[in-house]
């Protein structure tokens, strides 16, 4: 009787390994790797912290950035991003009271 009942859950307990190994990794390993593959100049132009434990920052090239509320870096909507291709460290310049970068 045990058997019948863990046959029961084996396709929902399949299909959500199937699921999270996908979401996983379309999300996280080809999202980084896109990111450390290209160069970046790009502004910020919109953010979103729904999660409230990280802050979400959307470039105007689709790629966007993930800050944690422990990182010590505050980006702004307007921020100019800078990044050299095949690294993972950028710069961030922010407009002064002139305008100017």
């Amino acid at each position: 009787m045990k058997i019948k009942t863990f046959y029961r859950f084996l396709p929902i307990l399949l299909g959500l390994v199937v699921f999270g190994y996908f979401y996983l990794y379309k999300l996280v390993y080809l999202g980084n790797k896109r990111f450390k593959e290209n160069s970046i100049n790009e502004r910020i132009i919109d953010s979103n912290n729904w999660p409230k434990r990280s802050t979400f920052y959307y470039l105007k090239g689709g790629l966007s950035i993930e800050l944690s509320v422990l990182d010590s870096l505050h980006l702004k909507i307007g921020d100019s991003i800078s990044k050299e291709a095949n690294t993972t460290e950028f710069n961030v310049y922010r407009k002064n009271n002139k305008d100017k970068y």
